[in-house]
């Protein structure tokens, strides 16, 4: 393999966040890799492999722990590319780069926020002067793009990364896809409708009794849905990715979508992680309240989801998760 970074581009910024230790967030986030319904990858590698040449460098955008990059290296071992991964968590880039610190095709740019600007940093003001010089021939956006605040904002920039013939790699399984088939799943959704179920259980079972009252309480309740709402933002259609991506200079070239199996209990050891989100209501959220959650009342939340995905999903082991796949690329200016 012969590829090499531009001249004065450094692999590994020096930045603080370099020198921190890997922290149990980042590891309990990488663990989904494992979950099946990251198979949801699969046909994202596939354009991958087929789209990048030698010498090719690509941006793996909200890149997170590097599991998508992991996987590209372990399905193409001989790949003669470079990858960028770049996220706003330095948390997440930390593990990323414990994971390939000694792969010099992998490279690391956080995304910083701007407080005074009250933004995220674009991915053309951190890839640094030499990269944005060369511009890059591909950059994928794996399981994110439904998190974007300001979509418009973020996909111009990734135009002015881009070489006139890149190409741009889009999924996610919170995009409302007009084919999706009546059993089939946005995957956030889910979490709504958890907490839908959760409220008729409160109610219903004894057990929970202790919660009934919070559910009168309209500020409390409106408190939570917002908090919820910030961890999974509500569900976007097709056409507004559609529209947005034009509005700012690409040119779809295909719509794909396909229903992936996502194991049940896999999707809770997941949500579990966010109960606070998810069931912050049992038990009042810190991020509500100011006041520190109770053990007892975390295991009451977990209890409860685990119970409502049981009454959701009955005798299932699994659902179907649609997954969404765009793929654009710059549009040619116009002529005249």
């Amino acid at each position: 393999m012969s590829f090499e970074w531009p001249n004065s581009f450094s692999r590994i910024p020096d930045a603080d966040w370099v020198q921190q230790p890997v922290e149990a967030l980042a590891l309990n986030y990488d663990s989904v890799e494992a979950h099946g319904w990251y198979a949801n990858l699969d046909h994202t590698l596939h354009q991958l492999g087929e789209a990048l040449e030698s010498g090719s460098i690509l941006i793996d955008y909200s890149g997170g722990t590097g599991i998508l990059a992991q996987r590209l290296l372990r399905e193409f071992p001989d790949l003669d590319c470079g990858v960028l991964v770049v996220d706003s968590s330095p948390k997440f880039l930390r593990l990323a780069l414990e994971k390939f610190r000694n792969e010099r095709r992998v490279a690391f740019r956080h995304i910083r926020y701007l407080r005074e600007e009250r933004r995220l940093e674009r991915v053309d003001e951190v890839v640094g002067s030499a990269v944005l010089e060369r511009r890059v021939e591909a950059l994928v956006s794996t399981n994110a793009v439904h998190l974007y605040f300001d979509l418009a904002d973020t996909v111009r920039a990734w135009r002015e990364v881009l070489k006139p013939n890149g190409k741009v790699f889009i999924q996610s399984g919170n995009i409302r896809h007009p084919e999706m088939g009546e059993t089939d799943w946005l995957i956030d959704e889910t979490v709504h409708v958890i907490h839908e179920t959760a409220r008729e259980i409160v109610l219903q079972d004894s057990g929970y009794e202790a919660y009934r009252d919070v559910l009168t309480d309209a500020d409390y309740v409106e408190a939570h849905d917002t908090l919820r709402n910030k961890y999974f933002l509500p569900v976007r259609a097709l056409e507004y990715y559609v529209e947005v991506l034009e509005q700012e200079g690409f040119r779809i070239t295909s719509v794909e979508r396909m229903t992936i199996p996502a194991r049940v209990d896999q999707w809770y050891d997941f949500l579990s992680v966010y109960h606070e989100g998810v069931l912050g209501w049992v038990g009042g959220a810190e991020k509500v309240t100011g006041s520190p959650t109770a053990q007892r009342v975390i295991e009451d939340r977990l209890s409860l989801m685990r119970a409502s995905l049981q009454r959701m999903f009955v005798g299932q082991s699994t659902f179907g998760a649609s997954w969404t796949y765009i793929t654009c690329e710059p549009a040619p200016p116009a002529s005249g």
